[in-house]
């Protein structure tokens, strides 16, 4: 007869380079194309309207989305985007804190 291995071998690594599965990554990919442009629409709004709230959300969502980049190595076109998120919430806050401190300046007279 024929004798039967009964020792567990491991699966064969990604052919990529990746410790992450094929579905794993393109699952991400979609993610982090959605959520970059997603942050990039709140940093836009945080100039416009409502900075603080709009600010903070393009900020941590443009966080994010450089994160799983980074993470799962996908995506590498979209960092810009999320880094152009990024500058633009921060400019949103320095706009409304220069607006406030010109409203106030300017209330007393």
């Amino acid at each position: 007869m024929h004798e039967k291995n009964d020792e567990w071998t491991p699966p064969p690594p990604p052919r990529d380079e990746s410790i992450f599965s094929a579905g794993t990554r393109e699952y991400y990919s979609g993610e982090v194309r959605k959520e970059a442009m997603k942050a990039l629409v709140f940093g836009l709004l945080s100039i416009f309207c409502c900075p603080p709230i709009f600010a903070y959300l393009g900020y941590t969502k443009a966080q994010e989305v450089l994160a799983n980049i980074d993470i799962y190595e996908v995506e590498e076109s979209k960092r810009g985007l999320a880094q152009a998120a990024k500058v633009l919430s921060i400019a949103g806050i320095v706009l409304w804190v220069i607006g406030v401190i010109v409203r106030i300046a300017t209330s007393g007279r």
